[in-house]
């Protein structure tokens, strides 16, 4: 089955001439001239890859990435005559998985395509972003834990405690302990403030019972369980 690409591009010359070099790469390739056309593709199909200009009608690249983001972790690829830095980190921070500036040569295109296709491929076959326990599972490329296919709305430092304690199921962790791995060793702070996170994590886990055991004097055991 051939791979699908959405190329969102609204000069139709340069339009055309990706859509050539990608259909001759045996890719199925849909094409979109601005913004809202981008969103209507991408509601009614999924894709394997987003090649995805920023300066569009309608819609800019950034808002179509946010977008996509919340639902979907599909590879993107910004294109761009913007160079500047600043651009380019934005770009990153929205979790797009490549950038290029314009002008470029079509067959370097291709070539980030064709190695973001095998790597997301492999990455398909072996999901080692993902770790599963009863009832959650974690994202770690996305960031996100969801409980019974349901997202949680974690913040931060409330995902990277949640991962810590579905990473070391059914050990006993000091508060110390946590405090090191999560916050880091060399943040100085109350390790206490542990206990106030767990409050939080609690509040969200709290319709499926008490996964973060208390253990006095010590600290706190994550038990998962069916």
């Amino acid at each position: 089955m051939k791979k699908k690409i959405l190329l969102v591009e609204d000069e139709p010359t340069i339009n055309r001439m990706i859509y050539n070099y990608l259909t001759n790469e045996d890719y199925e390739v849909t094409q979109a001239f601005d913004g809202k056309a981008a969103l209507d593709a991408i509601q009614k199909q999924s894709f394997h890859l987003v090649c995805l200009d920023i300066m569009l009608p309608k819609m800019s690249g950034w808002e179509i990435a946010k977008k996509l983001r919340t639902q979907s972790d599909v590879p993107i690829i910004m294109m761009s005559a913007l160079s500047d830095e600043e651009d380019i980190l934005k770009g990153y921070d929205l979790k797009v998985d490549d950038y290029i500036t314009k002008p470029f040569n079509p067959r370097v295109l291709v070539a980030k395509i064709n190695a973001l296709m095998a790597r997301f491929s492999h990455e398909k076959t072996v999901p080692s972003h993902h770790i599963q326990v009863p009832h959650l599972q974690v994202d770690t490329r996305r960031k996100v834990i969801q409980l019974d296919d349901q997202e949680l709305p974690l913040a931060r430092k409330e995902y990277e405690l949640l991962t810590f304690f579905i990473e070391n199921s059914n050990q006993i962790c000091s508060r110390e302990h946590v405090f090191d791995r999560v916050w880091g060793k060399d943040v100085e702070g109350d390790p206490r403030l542990v206990d106030t996170y767990v409050k939080k994590l609690r509040k969200h886990l709290n319709e499926y019972g008490d996964f973060i055991k208390t253990i006095f004097g010590v600290g706190y055991r994550f038990e998962a369980y069916d």
